[in-house]
């Protein structure tokens, strides 16, 4: 008999390293997806909002060509932050929906959309701030650090 409703906790795994291994090898959402599981459910694991089983990491280890280890290793975030734009999407989704489980009058409610608001707006600016880094000058540190003092 199939197992329905509410499922066990899952393997934690490093959010970021899901999206990184999909589009390194070309896949969309749906191709990693398959008909296992739905492209909505990868991109929970992508965002850190759900843990996928075993069997379903086996899967995506399998479709992407990484080993299981590649996505639970290191589950620290990486250096330079690579994880922190996702941690913080992830927590403004987690803070949205407690607000919606309790009963806030307008101002409370309004301080829970401006700290929401204000985790995804970090959260692209880091990501803004990351790409421009890993853009300049390959490996060099940027310009104002402690790389270009005497």
């Amino acid at each position: 008999m199939k197992r329905r409703g509410r499922r066990g906790p899952g393997v934690p795994v490093v959010p970021s390293r899901i999206r990184q291994a999909r589009t390194e090898r070309g896949l969309s959402l749906a191709d990693l997806a398959g008909t296992e599981v739905s492209r909505a459910f990868i991109h929970q694991i992508e965002q850190g909002l759900a843990r996928p089983s075993i069997q379903i990491l086996e899967m995506i280890a399998q479709r992407t060509g990484k080993p299981v280890s590649f996505f639970t290793s290191g589950s620290e975030p990486s250096p330079g932050g690579a994880d922190l734009p996702s941690d913080l999407v992830a927590m403004s989704k987690r803070l949205e929906r407690l607000a919606s489980t309790l009963d806030l009058d307008e101002a409370s409610r309004e301080a829970f959309r401006i700290v929401t608001n204000n985790l995804r707006h970090g959260a692209r600016l880091i990501a803004a701030v990351m790409r421009g880094v890993e853009g300049r000058h390959g490996d060099q540190p940027p310009r104002g650090t402690c790389g270009d003092e005497p």
